[in-house]
């Protein structure tokens, strides 16, 4: 008999994205796509469609009771105990719970009418499982709530038919940013602790310095500081930010970009809650296009890589940025200055000396040219969001100057 995965390995991929301490069968999971594999090391990791299932319910345990429920005959004995339930409601006439409920399970619902010959709410041969999923056996009237969103959640790649498989993943390789940065790779949040967890194809979150078997002895102090940048994911995500600003502004004839100390962040420069990304246009128009954490979400959007954390953790991204910063800062990566933009505010860009450490041997070859992917990305999701803001806006172009003034102002004192 093929073990059942177990919960805990579920519980540490979900914090991680990445276990290799995985225990079972999970070949319906691999099927669905909500996880993928590596065979060579035997390693599992989360997979964006397993991110987007999480999003869909309130816990981590939820979260994984709706990844084990996609194994066959445990689906099967909850599935029963839905249509007792259903039937219940059915027999007390209660038109609103029997609504609510099909409408949680969704396409599922059609598989639960099947399942009405075997309707009942006896223990199943599961309980210990459920007891540590639910904190009660399945059939137990308090899960109720609980075993409708679980199989909700999972009814569309289920009963639905819309689990694939996902294709393997290459390792990530901090030297590679093209074969890091691929579309299906998850991200974790950023962490500047010195906690790590060993991931091998996930992008990790640890900003911390560098460990001794990543350093190199021969390393100049130029060297040091690229390779921690091109070592930890998320110093390389913003590193290459004011990167693209610098080379943006360079051009002088098609705009620029720039990331602005929040008015309510003066007295905290060194570690803000909010940076304003700010594009003008090559005709001279400075858009506000939103904060740092929100351009962060668009460019990985566009890379097709997807943040390992909870909807409400996406939404606070900026507040997890703030200590990056800071060791950009620290580290001499981004600069602040009081007069970052054509408009003269305080900001942010990159500092002189690892600007020229970008153009040296080591960060030419795998920052400047090898971060290519990352470049254009931030880039081309920065033309495009002022595109939009400008869109959304309904401005027009008003007197001799580029000024853009919203619809009407003209007539309105602005």
């Amino acid at each position: 008999m093929i073990e059942r995965v177990s919960s805990p390995s579920l519980s540490h991929l979900l914090r991680h994205g990445e276990t290799s301490r995985y225990v079972g069968d999970y070949s319906a999971q691999l099927q669905l796509g909500l996880l993928t594999h590596d065979e060579a090391t035997g390693r599992i990791f989360a997979t964006t469609q397993l991110i987007l299932t999480a999003a869909e319910l309130p816990s981590e345990t939820e979260t994984v009771a709706a990844v084990m429920s996609c194994d066959p005959a445990l689906r099967q004995s909850w599935l029963d105990i839905v249509a007792a339930r259903l039937q219940e409601a059915g027999k007390r006439r209660d038109t609103g719970e029997l609504a609510s409920a099909i409408d949680q399970l969704g396409v599922a619902s059609d598989r639960v009418l099947k399942s009405l010959a075997n309707a009942n709410l006896e223990g199943t041969s599961h309980q210990e499982l459920e007891t540590e999923l639910f904190g009660a056996a399945a059939h137990q009237a308090v899960v109720w709530p609980k075993l409708l969103r679980v199989i909700g959640a999972t009814a569309d790649l289920v009963e639905g038919g819309l689990g694939q498989s996902a294709g393997p993943l290459p390792p990530v390789d901090p030297l590679d940013s093209q074969q890091s940065w691929c579309s299906g790779r998850v991200l974790q949040l950023p962490r500047v602790d010195t906690d790590d967890v060993d991931v091998r194809f996930v992008l990790s979150g640890n900003c911390a310095s560098l460990s001794e078997s990543e350093s190199r002895r021969d390393d100049t102090t130029s060297q040091a500081v690229m390779r921690w940048v091109l070592y930890r994911p998320w110093a390389m995500l913003l590193a290459q930010l004011v990167f693209v600003q610098e080379a943006w502004s360079a051009e002088q004839i098609s705009g620029q970009l720039a990331l602005e100390l929040a008015d309510d962040q003066m007295a905290n420069p060194y570690q803000p809650h909010r940076v304003d990304i700010v594009v003008t246009t090559a005709d001279g128009d400075e858009i506000v296009c939103g904060t740092l954490g929100e351009l962060v979400r668009r460019v990985l959007a566009r890379l097709g890589v997807t943040l390992l954390a909870r909807p409400e953790a996406v939404e606070r991204l900026d507040d997890s940025l703030a200590p990056v910063i800071h060791l950009l800062l620290e580290k001499k990566v981004w600069r602040f200055d009081l007069r970052s933009s054509g408009s003269g505010r305080a900001g942010y860009v990159i500092d002189d000396d690892f600007s020229t450490s970008c153009y040296r041997t080591f960060g030419s070859k795998y920052f400047y040219r090898g971060g290519g992917v990352l470049t254009r990305a931030i880039r081309m999701t920065c033309e495009q969001w002022a595109r939009e803001k400008l869109s959304e806006s309904g401005r027009i172009r008003v007197g001799p100057h580029p000024n853009w003034l919203p619809v009407g102002a003209e007539t309105q004192g602005y």
